[in-house]
């Protein structure tokens, strides 16, 4: 199953993963979205619930280094979304499949960058 995160309006791309109020997953063609329960939990807690919900592959704007390797770790997918601001409008040939190669330039979010992104 894939997710995206997806902001109050149950459509927008959230920028940040674990934080959005809600995802969107996508089965078989079928679009389910739900709000997010661990939205303000610390990384340990929401990635037990994430665990529960069988994701094979993740479609984010941006996504922190230290949860892209968790996600890794987890052997899920991620793909970095350029071009598409709501989910509906994503096209997969756009999509940037992130791998220890190319993790570290395209993952902008992390405690390192906090002070920057004020």
């Amino acid at each position: 199953m894939t997710l995206i995160p997806v902001e109050e309006d149950k459509k927008t791309i959230a920028g940040r993963f674990r934080k959005a109020h809600s995802f969107a997953f996508l089965d078989e063609g079928q679009i389910i979205v739900q709000e997010n329960p661990h939205k303000t939990s610390k990384s340990p807690e929401f990635f037990e619930y994430f665990k529960t919900l069988d994701i094979d592959t993740l479609y984010v704007k941006e996504l922190g280094y230290n949860t892209f390797l968790t996600l890794l770790e987890l052997g899920v997918e991620v793909y970095l979304i350029q071009e598409a601001d709501t989910y509906n409008r994503i096209k997969p040939n756009n999509l940037l499949l992130l791998n220890m190669d190319n993790a570290q330039e395209h993952c902008s979010l992390g405690h390192h960058n906090k002070e920057e992104g004020k």
